[in-house]
């Protein structure tokens, strides 16, 4: 397909042409993923990333090279590693936006990274388009603000693709050389932190056979066999981790069919790499999908004549392999592992790309007709921006265990005299719990237990369960805090906590998400009031015949009347009450 090639309005082209859009994209993408980073609690995943940065760089290596004991490889873990060390010289090795930070400037990274390569292959207004939407990506947006490896593999290949066709359009020997080794190092560095980054290898390698051709350079078969060099010098380094990964896949995962599903994954990936999880009306969604699946075909498939240099670069064969090429591998793999396309993040690595492509088609439209290009390009980056403030609400809380251990602490911090302890149940669930807790106690101070981690039964209740409460009780703990999460197929009968509860007053129950936080009593009865908060009233009043109001306490003094985070949609107040029996009763 062809079109006739029209101008966009001069007022654009003008603008286009400074580096004033370039700099505010730039500051966009800074403030989408610096914004509010310290919002979500760190969750599970992010924990075990968290534990695994913290170890010896050499250990790292040792225990995720072969993917055995964690199915990612080692190099996101020694980049946090490295990057926590360095927050530790200014006292916020654990402070959560801090940390964050490294995926935040990965993001960045990537934003730059994208806009650049559409710009060369594609022009000035598609690159800027296209950088827009990369900073204002909804899920780009959350995974540069999640410590996990998605966003810097992301940023990684992005990279590693500008630095394939810098090198491939470089001027001089050096240059040449040095944009390869960029190559080789973002690649390999992505390759290692995620395994789904070796989808695009292939992508790679075909990209580089069709240059000579399609943008040939002077010396271009130099140029070809030097970068055949350094592709195949990343698949070398890749080779041993791509047999552990191969030897270790092929236990695992239960086989599929390829090309299951395809249409309703394809549409199922449009969302995610469009507006995502923003919660409009479904014909809404369906509308905005529509018009984004036609640009996307647009940028895919139509021509465009005013793409910069002659003969035309091979934007449209970049983004049919750089999109299309992953695609086809996930669908085959279909057959080995039916969860390939199971989860939003797996095909992170593409987005920019995708987008590309939605850009350059909005763009070829508004060289048709100038007044559908702006249109589009207006709506599109609206639909993105509006469907970026959910990321930033209840809605999207991941598992709050921050809330779970700050409730902890404030009650532990009202009651100095009462010992409290805690039991994370799943067992591997104590890792969030300990990186909230020990920030305000030692374990001697306020101990962390997680006796369970094999799926419970009822033949276990005396064996298995009764014993490590029982020792818990017998250490002289007032409370008991009980967080239960990621339970299904371990307790499914909640024997845990219904051996409590037919043992222990409950004290409280709150439910932040994700989680099930229940405080048991274990000591109900005292000889003499123990010591309690400043704020305790001590009214010391007969209510009953024989029963006096010895002491009341307000542990929640503020409540609102919505609340969203321990025991949504209303707020709870906790008091407790203290009776002594003055006679018979």
């Amino acid at each position: 397909m062809s079109t006739v090639v029209t101008r966009f309005a001069p007022r654009f082209v003008s603008l286009h042409r400074t580096s004033l859009p370039t700099w505010a994209i730039g500051f966009l993408a800074v403030l989408t993923r610096t914004w509010r980073l310290n919002y979500h609690s760190i969750w599970f995943d992010e924990a075990v990333t968290l534990q695994w940065a913290k170890s010896d760089p050499l250990f790292i290596w040792q225990k995720t090279f072969p993917l055995l004991e964690d199915k990612h490889p080692p190099v996101y873990y020694l980049g946090l590693h490295y990057w926590q060390g360095a927050m530790g010289w200014i006292g916020l090795e654990q402070n959560d936006a801090a940390l964050r930070l490294f995926g935040a400037l990965l993001g960045v990274v990537t934003v730059w990274a994208i806009m650049r390569l559409a710009s060369q292959l594609s022009g000035r207004a598609v690159g800027l388009l296209t950088g827009l939407l990369v900073a204002l990506s909804p899920i780009l947006t959350w995974y540069s603000q999640e410590l996990r490896m998605f966003q810097p593999a992301t940023t990684g290949l992005t990279v590693g693709a500008l630095c394939l066709w810098q090198a491939w359009s470089a001027p001089t020997w050096r240059r040449q050389l040095a944009w390869w080794l960029g190559f080789v190092l973002a690649t390999t560095a992505a390759l290692y932190s995620y395994l789904f980054s070796a989808f695009l290898l292939p992508a790679a390698g075909l990209t580089l056979l069709l240059l000579p051709w399609q943008a040939p350079q002077p010396n271009r078969w130099r140029r070809f066999w030097t970068g055949v060099v350094a592709l195949g010098l990343t698949g070398l380094l890749f080779l041993p981790l791509a047999y552990n990964a191969w030897a270790v896949n092929s236990s695992e995962g239960d086989p599929g069919t390829a090309f299951a599903n395809l249409a309703g994954n394809l549409w199922r990936l449009l969302r995610i790499f469009t507006i995502w999880r923003a919660p409009w009306a479904e014909q809404l969604v369906v509308a905005a999908l529509a018009c984004f699946a036609l640009a996307i075909l647009l940028g895919l498939f139509m021509t465009a004549g005013r793409e910069p240099i002659s003969p035309s670069p091979p934007a449209r064969t970049w983004l049919l392999l750089w999109i299309g090429i992953p695609l086809l591998i996930g669908n085959v793999l279909q057959s080995r592992s039916a969860s390939v396309f199971a989860e939003d993040r797996y095909f992170l690595f593409i987005v920019p790309f995708v987008l590309w492509a939605l850009a350059r088609g909005i763009v070829v439209l508004g060289r048709q007709w100038r007044w559908v290009g702006w249109g589009g390009a207006v709506t599109a980056v609206a639909c993105f921006a509006v469907a970026l403030g959910p990321l930033w609400t209840p809605a999207l809380y991941r598992e709050n265990w921050r809330a779970a251990v700050a409730y902890v602490v404030n009650y532990h911090r009202q009651s100095p005299a009462l010992t409290d302890t805690m039991v994370a149940h799943v067992d591997y669930t104590h890792l969030p719990l300990e990186w909230y807790l020990r920030q305000s106690y030692a374990f001697d101070d306020l101990p962390l237990f997680h006796p369970y981690g094999g799926t419970l039964q009822e033949s276990d209740i005396e064996g298995v369960i009764a014993p490590p409460l029982e020792g818990i009780r017998k250490t002289g703990a007032a409370t008991l805090w009980l967080t239960q999460s990621h339970l299904d197929g371990v307790d499914d009968a909640r024997l845990v906590e219904g051996w409590l509860r037919a043992r222990f007053p409950l004290v409280t129950e709150l439910y932040p998400t994700g989680i099930k936080l229940s405080g048991f009593a274990l000591q109900s009865q005292f000889v003499d009031l123990p010591p309690l908060g400043d704020d305790a009233f001590l009214p010391a009043t007969e209510l009953a015949p024989g029963v006096e109001l010895a002491a009341c306490e307000v542990l929640t003094p503020i409540v609102a009347a919505h609340e969203t985070i321990m025991h949504p949609p209303s707020g709870w107040v906790h008091v407790r009450l203290w009776w002594q029996a003055t006679g018979p009763i």
